[in-house]
């Protein structure tokens, strides 16, 4: 096999990654919108490490990653969570991650494989076109599968009528980050073409960009949008700093911020009319508010992120163990918009999670990946003379990336452009014989070199190892996620043919057996409580069992996860019922104040060891724990309303109506729903 082989099945393999966001399989797969995706994205990394390195071999001097500051910045970022990895909370979780994001250590690896082979092996300008080209194709796709959920079938992949898209990525906030970078690069396509009527590839780029940039509107992420309007500013900057002589040019631009800023102070001004919310994403943003709604759970959360850091400074709780985090400085008015808001695995930013996760050693990291590429863009321009156009549009892109991610998390598309276009970048500038210009293709200068012969025992021995590698680390988890799925769609109509087929995915070697167990065991809690209801009572004890049985297994693994302590809490009630033995509520008692320990001013916590409490006839300590969470929150309505409830359940009536009396002075407002609930307490206490 020859080199340039191994280059070009390189580049088809680079090129293939780019249609991985358009992978969904909603039938086949626990997390459709991102198990397959990182699945498919880790194999094309891994046939990737296999080609470079038969090339590394047969050339190390040529291939091997040349020493530059973006190349060493996104080396120590990978040295940093690496090490907040096994440093953190919970290696486990922060190394492999789980089903909703698959980003762990063992992830981004791939991720790092993929930045530093395309930076060795792709040189030349046209292969970066046709690159940039492929990539604008497949996110051309994706923009237009949004659309036609917007226009055409709002129900489309799983949309539910959603007026925000999210097209095959399952969320807006992908959707309209993933349209901002495909509006950069396809500008840099199209300003690289003549603009005539008749140039294919210059109308390929326009149309392609436009569909990035309507894509941004149509996620309606406020991030996003933000990015967007950051973006242009530093694209006019940067083109202010690099244009000389060209003075009309020079007028146009400071036109167009003038008119930027009109635009956007006229939409705020009117932003309450109808016309103005109107505007897909636009509406959203000039509304926003940081005290309200979600901006106001988003603000908590980067609360936490700076709690958590100042608890571990250096490197940080580990990645994606923001959750534990979360859980111990959980502010109780998260309840106050609602329980959906009060699980948070993210800061919901990207600059405040790696903060709270990796500590200052990540974040300087991180930031250093983004200032080197803006250094290396603007010395290149200065010292070699690097295009204007690629200075510009590259330092637009990495502040428009940063200050949308600044209000949102990273997903495995947001990484896999992200990477390319660091790739990108870094191969533009450190390569002294590739420059980009209108007129010729980019040379490689040193073709002399002397290149050995590829081994075919080597290239057998890496391939074997390799196809070892993608077939337990992907594969096999795979196969694990489908079988689980399986397991749970089996499961209302025949529990025994759904337990076999759970014991033989569990049995199926996966890193992600802790989210297998989890999400059959919710299931199964939930068909316990249907069959107990049915007087099913032997069949209700058997899931019951395995159930209890396999999330013991997830407590001794992540032995700080309050929803595994609040999962089997909930399995040990169903026990006790099902084998009337008040052993089991003790249990679930013991449990809970784990959890509460875990996450002390948690409402659902709170709310659900006092029922356990008056259970097992401990009133004093089943008030004191509903008190508490006023005491936490007196906003929240529903533990006066659990209160209250206690007083007369345990014959305390007067204490009843002083709750009920101080709560209406200090504002609670109850629902209609918890008044006729109250009324019939106290007619039942009137009894």
């Amino acid at each position: 096999m020859h080199r340039k082989h191994l280059e070009k099945f390189i580049k088809i393999l680079i090129g293939a990654t780019f249609f991985v966001p358009l992978i969904v399989l909603p039938s086949s797969y626990i997390f459709p919108f991102i198990v397959p995706k990182i699945i498919w994205f880790r194999s094309l990394s891994l046939l990737m490490l296999w080609c470079y390195i038969l090339l590394l071999a047969v050339n190390w001097s040529e291939y091997r990653p040349k020493l530059s500051a973006l190349n060493i910045a996104v080396g120590l970022f990978f040295i940093s969570f690496s090490i907040s990895t096994f440093v953190g909370v919970d290696w486990y979780r922060s190394f492999w991650d789980n089903h909703e994001r698959m980003l762990g250590l063992f992830t981004i690896f791939h991720y790092i494989i993929y930045y530093f082979v395309i930076t060795s092996v792709v040189r030349e300008w046209r292969d970066w076109k046709w690159l940039l080209r492929t990539f604008l194709l497949a996110g051309g796709i994706v923009m237009l599968i949004g659309v036609l959920q917007k226009f055409v079938n709002p129900e489309l992949l799983l949309n539910r009528g959603s007026g925000r898209v999210s097209a095959t990525l399952g969320n807006s906030i992908y959707y309209s980050g993933y349209g901002l970078f495909l509006m950069f690069i396809g500008y840099l396509l199209a300003i690289k073409e003549n603009p005539k009527l008749k140039n294919f590839w210059f109308w390929y780029a326009a149309v392609g960009g436009f569909f990035g940039f309507l894509g941004i509107f149509l996620g309606g992420t406020r991030g996003a949008m933000l990015g967007l309007i950051a973006g242009l500013g530093v694209l006019a900057i940067s083109y202010l700093m690099t244009i000389r002589g060209h003075q009309k040019t020079r007028i146009l631009i400071f036109s167009g911020l003038a008119l930027l800023v009109l635009l956007g102070s006229i939409l705020f001004v009117f932003r309450q009319s109808d016309f103005a919310r109107n505007i897909p994403g636009v509406g959203r943003l000039v509304n926003a508010s940081l005290f309200e709604g979600t901006g106001a759970t988003r603000l908590m959360a980067w609360g936490i992120a700076i709690d958590a850091w100042q608890e571990k400074p250096i490197f940080g709780w580990g990645p994606n163990n923001y959750y534990y985090a979360f859980n111990k400085y959980y502010n109780p008015k998260f309840l106050e918009h609602g329980w959906g808001e009060t699980w948070f695995d993210n800061a919901h930013s990207v600059v405040m999670n790696t903060l709270a996760v990796q500590g200052t050693f990540g974040i300087l990291t991180y930031f250093g990946m983004l200032g080197a590429v803006i250094f290396m863009l603007w010395r290149g321009w200065k010292k070699s003379g690097l295009e204007a156009h690629v200075v510009a549009i590259g330092s637009a892109f990495i502040v428009a990336n940063l200050v949308a991610k600044a209000l949102v998390f990273d997903d495995p598309t947001s990484y896999l452009y992200f990477f390319f276009f660091l790739a990108f970048i870094n191969t533009r500038i450190t390569n002294n014989a590739t420059r980009i210009t209108n007129n010729a293709d980019l040379r490689i200068t040193d073709k002399d070199k002397m290149t050995k012969n590829i081994s075919t025992g080597l290239a057998v021995t890496v391939g074997l190892v390799i196809l070892l590698l993608l077939y337990s680390t992907n594969i096999n988890p795979a196969r694990a996620n489908q079988a689980s799925l399986q397991a749970i769609k089996v499961l209302g109509d025949n529990p025994q043919t759904a337990e076999e087929i759970y014991l033989a995915a569990s049995n199926i070697p996966s890193p992600h057996i802790d989210d297998i167990r989890n999400d059959y065991s919710r299931y199964t809690a939930e068909l316990a409580g249907q069959l107990l209801k049915n007087k099913k009572t032997a069949e209700a004890g058997k899931i019951v069992e395995l159930a209890i049985g396999e999330l013991q297994k997830n407590l001794d693994l992540h032995p700080l996860d309050i929803r595994v302590h609040i999962q089997l809490t909930q399995l040990y009630f169903l026990q006790a019922q099902i084998k009337q033995d008040v052993i089991f509520i003790i249990e679930a008692e013991k449990l809970i104040e784990q959890a509460l320990q875990l996450s002390p001013r948690r409402q659902q916590i709170q709310y659900t060891l006092s029922s356990i409490k008056l259970q097992l006839n401990k009133p004093k300590e089943a008030i004191q724990l509903l008190q508490d969470s006023i005491d936490n929150n007196p906003r929240i309505s529903e533990g006066w309303t659990r209160l209250m409830e206690t007083y007369i359940r345990t014959g305390k009536k007067a204490e009843a109506k002083e709750k009920i009396l101080e709560a209406e002075n200090i504002g609670v407002i109850f629902s209609d729903e918890d008044r006729v609930f109250l009324n019939d307490l106290f007619g039942i206490a009137n009894e």
